[in-house]
């Protein structure tokens, strides 16, 4: 990157819609691009390094935690797009060496195998059992020359029933040693009680922490490389204290929702030709905080179910 007219490092992207009009700039802020951070550099590491690491014991797994909004799916779906697996639509890739996969809310072996063959975009029955389906997945995924898979909201195992929780967790452990292959799951904090259903699995898995932004150094970097993808014309240096503080306040600390302030910020800052966002265009945005937008759906839910009955 190179520094813009007032010294700023820009990304090329940001950089490049600087020199356009606003409409340009605009486009380019609502684009949202990944915007990496230290922990995110770390899963990130290490999931290379699982890749170097192939074939393994089926012994070695990754367990990403943290609350919903700090931007698990985004580090590790922009780590299965680097290494050939889109973000959207279906595999047709003959090598595919990470591959993505959500679980459904309604977690179960049998559901879990099927996506697998709908993410590849390969032929099944639907109404094929798992003990039917596993080696045909095996099979599948040995072909397409899966080294690590990724398994998302894994959390949503423990909707079901015991039984069906400890099936879904089998055919993780069998994937992991018939393969040879390192299982990067994630979820929230009950992700973890999820894999240790099985002493086995929990044993398996090293947990990560995805812990909320505190005002520290590591945030300053965040907001900085936040600010190096927003095309103003003047710098708003969103890591001094001021703004730092009132950004983590209000975001709650959540990285979903930093991201969303700055950039909506930085569409008020175009529009009312100010160019940089000050504390005065932050609080003006009428930002609601995660915890009370959670309280007033809540409470909107609650109310829509007593009229109803």
């Amino acid at each position: 990157m190179k520094p813009s007219f007032d010294g700023r490092k820009l990304t090329a992207g940001a950089r490049a819609a600087l020199e356009a009009d606003d409409t340009a700039r605009l486009r380019q802020i609502r684009r949202k691009p990944f915007i990496l951070h230290a922990t995110a550099a770390t899963i990130h590491t290490l999931c290379d390094e699982a890749l170097e690491d192939y074939p393994t014991e089926g012994d070695t797994h990754l367990l990403v935690v943290g609350d919903s909004g700090m931007g698990k799916s985004k580090i590790l779906k922009r780590f299965a797009a680097i290494h050939g697996c889109p973000e959207d639509g279906k595999l047709t890739a003959a090598n595919v060496p990470v591959l993505y996969i959500s679980c459904s809310i309604t977690a179960s072996a049998k559901g879990f195998l099927g996506r697998i063959f709908e993410r590849t975009n390969a032929p099944y029955s639907a109404s094929a059992s798992a003990e039917v389906l596993y080696p045909l997945a095996l099979r599948l995924l040995r072909r397409i020359g899966v080294k690590l898979l990724i398994v998302d909201e894994v959390h949503h195992v423990l909707a079901g029933p015991k039984d069906r929780q400890l099936e879904m967790l089998s055919v993780l452990k069998l994937l992991g040693n018939d393969l040879g292959i390192t299982i990067v799951a994630s979820g929230i904090d009950t992700a973890l009680r999820a894999v240790q259903l099985d002493p086995q699995m929990a044993r398996r898995f090293d947990p990560i922490a995805l812990n909320h932004w505190q005002f520290a150094d590591a945030t300053a970097g965040f907001l900085n490389s936040i600010e190096a993808t927003l095309p103003l014309q003047h710098a708003s240096d969103l890591s001094e204290e001021p703004l730092m503080r009132w950004i983590l306040a209000e975001s709650e600390g959540l990285t979903g929702d930093i991201v969303r302030i700055a950039r909506r910020a930085a569409v008020t800052a175009i529009k009312t030709k100010e160019e940089r966002i000050t504390l005065k265009t932050l609080k003006s945005l009428g930002w609601i905080r995660p915890s009370r937008r959670l309280a007033e759906s809540q409470a909107a839910l609650k109310a829509g179910r007593q009229v109803l009955g």
